[in-house]
């Protein structure tokens, strides 16, 4: 009987004590490592980084909390991550990464090379986002524990910046977490807590043991549709940073906080309105988009970004190993546009030019480019739609002549494919972009990647017209948050306030 009644008691001293006890470890975690508060204007919806799109899941979870197999820096070039080191064969169509020893995922679970097999086949089967760029898998062996081989069918000197996205996440096959608001990664944070919309709370790992030893003990993230108010909330202390703030906030914070200090970074996004290429459309004639090239005012589309965006020269920006800053686009000219276009009459524009993008970019735009094409006598109607419309009339049916797409340095690639929306099919473009693609020497492919842009150029293949520049606002206290690539990665693991 003392026995059991004394049993009974120590259990309740436990039951008490241990939620007291663990909340004790968070909070001296906390003082210990401190807190970094970060202001976005994106939410993500979803935690789901294997199916959730867009910017804001990367942004806070990419390197954080799921780790991949090559990282990328704030130059947007491959670096070590899960892989240590890697090498390509001569011939470009075999990788050898060689992991580090003694990962773990969150739950302690050993991450090796068996764990890269099992995520890489899970996000073919499943098709995971970026699942596409596995299609020129030819086998992936691991001969050790710390050892991963890639065989290609075709050489892809690109591997490993593809590698640095999600195609390169390692999950754990034993998680049994709900994606959508927990995590079960590798990386040097986990998810604390998470409300959709307002915020997301990183906590530090306590099973991590790489090399990105995270400098505080919780990186909270808070949400704010268009970074509304953020850079004065970073003037008062209630943030450490604001990054990749909206247009309007720019503006707000330098009107009524002349003394915040702002930065301007780069990223490797761009916007770019691309041509449907098809024989049945009327921009498929070089003419035609030539004229259009020639119409379209860049420096004023770029200006009117109210500093989130800067003029663009080319289908590549300096954050790609392929830019050659003597790159010049068509100039602004309404006179020669005008000439160009006058060889089909104005009703052959009006009844087949039409500017269809998603309405996420805004109205701006769209009435911006009608009003410069209206100026060298081409009347085109813009239509914007809803995301998944657009997906439909633009991406599956490619029903339009005009549109608009952000895209990354690396989707450049997408003018060598035919079958993409741009139905872009040139014999020499394509030539050009397997010689990208089969470069046996870093040299070798920043050449032969600055040859295929320059042809994409020559060719009208598209009008680039900005590239991002993501402005953010911080305290002088806070410490490791690099200007480039914020609205995409933000490594927290550098961060201490």
């Amino acid at each position: 009987m003392v026995f059991l009644v004394s049993l009974v008691v120590l259990s309740l001293i436990a039951a008490i004590s241990w939620p007291l006890l663990n909340r004790w470890q968070h909070s001296t975690a906390e003082q210990a490592g401190g807190t970094v508060r970060i202001g976005a204007g994106h939410a993500p919806a979803s935690l789901d980084i294997r199916t959730q799109d867009g910017n804001a899941v990367t942004q806070a979870l990419l390197g954080n909390v799921y780790q991949t197999l090559v990282g990328l820096d704030e130059h947007a070039r491959p670096v070590p991550q899960i892989a240590s080191s890697w090498e390509r064969s001569p011939d470009g169509l075999t990788y050898t990464f060689h992991l580090r020893e003694n990962q773990t995922f969150e739950d302690g679970s050993p991450l090796d090379s068996s764990a890269v097999l099992w995520s890489m086949e899970q996000t073919m089967k499943n098709k995971y986002l970026g699942h596409q760029h596995f299609d020129n898998l030819a086998k992936v062996t691991n001969p050790t524990a710390n050892e991963v081989v890639i065989e290609l069918k075709n050489p892809d000197a690109q591997l490993p910046y593809e590698l640095a996205g999600r195609p390169g996440i390692v999950y754990n096959r034993g998680a049994r977490v709900n994606y959508d608001k927990e995590s079960a990664g590798s990386g040097p944070y986990t998810v604390d807590s998470f409300k959709p919309g307002q915020e997301l709370v990183l906590r530090k790992s306590k099973t991590y043991r790489g090399p990105h030893q995270a400098k505080s003990a919780k990186i909270v993230f808070s949400y704010s549709q268009d970074s509304k108010g953020q850079a004065q909330q970073v003037a008062s202390g209630k943030l450490d940073a604001a990054v990749d703030l909206s247009a309007s906030e720019i503006s707000a914070a330098k009107t009524s906080k002349p003394e915040l200090k702002l930065s301007t970074g780069l990223t490797d996004d761009n916007v770019v309105l691309a041509f449907n290429h098809s024989k049945t459309a009327i921009t498929s004639d070089e003419r035609v988009r030539q004229a259009i090239s020639h119409a379209v005012d860049r420096k004023v589309i770029a200006d009117a970004s109210g500093g989130t965006q800067k003029v663009l020269e080319g289908p590549l920006n300096e954050l790609s190993v392929g830019y050659d800053p003597a790159y010049k686009a068509l100039p602004h000219d309404s006179k020669k546009a005008a000439s160009l276009a006058s060889y089909f009459s104005q009703s052959a524009y009006g009844s087949h030019l039409r500017l269809v993008y998603d309405k996420s970019l805004g109205q701006d735009i769209g009435n911006t480019i009608k009003d410069q094409l209206a100026q060298a006598n081409m009347p085109i109607e813009v239509i914007m739609l809803d995301h998944d419309a657009f997906q439909e009339q633009v991406i599956n049916k490619h029903d339009y002549e005009l549109t608009l797409f952000n895209m990354s340095n690396d989707d450049v690639s997408q003018f060598a494919n035919p079958h993409s929306p741009m139905a872009f099919d040139d014999t020499e473009c394509q030539q050009f972009f397997r010689l990208v693609t089969g470069a046996k020497s870093d040299g070798d492919y920043a050449s032969q990647l600055k040859q295929f842009a320059q042809t994409l150029s020559n060719k009208q293949a598209s009008v680039w017209l900005t590239q991002k520049t993501p402005v953010n606002a911080k305290s002088n206290k806070l410490k490791g948050l690099p200007d480039n690539m914020g609205d995409r990665y933000i490594p927290a693991w550098e961060l201490k306030a």
